[in-house]
């Protein structure tokens, strides 16, 4: 008996673990690593000054210290470094507040070093008659993750999303629109995802040019 319950309970446990450990299918996202870069003069800790050396010196058994100065050593360093975790992180979160009149952004949330939101995008077609009632927009998931010196950039979960209800296309990877080959042509399906890759696009070089921003502090006054 405890062997049939074991068998029946792993018949149903089995699928769900082995669908937790699939891996992401990235040729259905955008992602790419970046790395950066920050002034060292602003984020390393300041050197120790050059201690003097001491001399004692004195006639007549009387001595006397003379402290000599000393020629720090020449800064062969370079003046950039790889920018702090925690910077990037904050370029990041607020990259996720800053507003952009292409697109909206909504739901940011940051998990560690792990920050996300929604991008939508408004839609229209571009032409005077259109064949399809496909107005409407696409929404995607933006993650940043954030490492010492880089971090990585995810833009998945491509949607179109119709104001004609039964009209939307949905996942833009497919390649037979959600609302199905009878509602979209082929030549409409073909320009929504054209659209959708040139948003995400417009997404990713908006982030990269923002993320290579410092962002400035403001001073509590009291």
């Amino acid at each position: 008996m405890i062997k049939k319950v074991f068998i029946f309970s792993a018949f149903f446990v089995l699928p769900f673990i082995s669908l937790s450990q699939q891996k992401e299918d990235v040729s259905k996202m955008f992602r790419d690593v970046v790395n950066v870069q920050v002034d060292r003069s602003k984020f390393a800790p300041a050197a120790p000054p050059t201690p003097a050396v001491t001399e004692t010196t004195g006639k007549k058994g009387k001595q006397k210290k003379v402290e000599i100065p000393v020629e720090p050593a020449p800064d062969t360093l370079s003046a950039m470094i790889p920018a702090p975790v925690g910077e990037i992180v904050k370029r990041a979160q607020n990259w996720t507040t800053l507003k952009n009149p292409k697109f909206t952004k909504s739901g940011a949330t940051n998990a560690g070093n792990t920050i996300s939101c929604n991008v939508t995008f408004p839609y229209k077609q571009k032409v005077l008659n259109p064949e399809n009632a496909v107005d409407g927009k696409f929404t995607m998931d933006v993650i940043i993750d954030a490492k010492e010196g880089k971090y990585r950039y995810t833009i998945k979960n491509i949607k179109h999303i119709a104001l004609k209800p039964g009209m939307s296309g949905g996942d833009i990877y497919a390649t037979v629109p959600e609302a199905g080959s009878m509602s979209f042509t082929d030549n409409t399906w073909k320009h929504v995802k054209s659209e959708a890759f040139t948003d995400a696009k417009i997404v990713i070089e908006d982030l990269k040019a923002k993320m290579a921003e410092g962002v400035e502090t403001e001073k509590d006054e009291w």
